[in-house]
C-alpha cells in the first residue's frame, strides 16, 4: 500500500511539474507576442514619423521654391518699369 501512494505521490509532483512548465511556456510565448506587437506599433510610427518629416520638408522645399519665383518676378517686374 505505501508503495501505490508513493507513486501516486511521484505522479502528482510530475503532473505538477508538467502544469508549472506549460504555464511558464504560456507566459513566455504571451511575452514574446505582446512584444512582437509593441516592436511592429513602434515601427508603424517610426514609418509615419519619417513620412510626415519628409512631407514637411517637401512643403518647406515648395514654399521656399514659390517665394523665390515670386521675388524674381517682382524684381524682374521692377527692372523691366
Amino acid at each position: 500500500m505505501l508503495k501505490i501512494i508513493k507513486w501516486f505521490f511521484y505522479g502528482f509532483i510530475f503532473i505538477f511539474l508538467w502544469q508549472i512548465s506549460q504555464t511558464l511556456d504560456n507566459n513566455r510565448e504571451q511575452i514574446n507576442n505582446a512584444t512582437l506587437r509593441l516592436g511592429n506599433s513602434l515601427e508603424n510610427s517610426a514609418h509615419s514619423i519619417i513620412k510626415q518629416g519628409q512631407k514637411n520638408i517637401e512643403d518647406t522645399q515648395q514654399n521656399l521654391a514659390d517665394s523665390i519665383k515670386q521675388a524674381s518676378q517682382q524684381y524682374i517686374g521692377e527692372i523691366m518699369k
